[in-house]
């Protein structure tokens, strides 16, 4: 199970270039409803800048699952 998880968070890294090893910092509410109302016009970049910024939330529900499934206590995040 860990190492689908980590081949799979492995893949976004790549996906998205992630040389840091971090996501991208989440959108402000003002960003985020601007990105939506663009995303519902059928504008493919402001569905893609809202799936990206939200990869943190994946990746946060992805080791929390594992950890729940190998019954250990998940890492805190701020």
């Amino acid at each position: 199970m860990f190492a689908s998880v980590w081949l799979l968070l492995s893949g976004l890294f790549y996906s998205l270039q992630l040389h840091s090893g971090s996501f991208p910092k989440p959108l402000t509410p003002e960003e985020e409803r601007h990105y939506l109302e663009r995303a519902a016009q059928g504008d493919l970049e402001a569905r893609n800048i809202l799936v990206e910024r939200n990869l943190r939330l994946v990746a946060h529900v992805m080791i929390v699952c594992c950890c729940v499934f190998q019954d250990k206590n998940p890492p805190e995040f701020g």
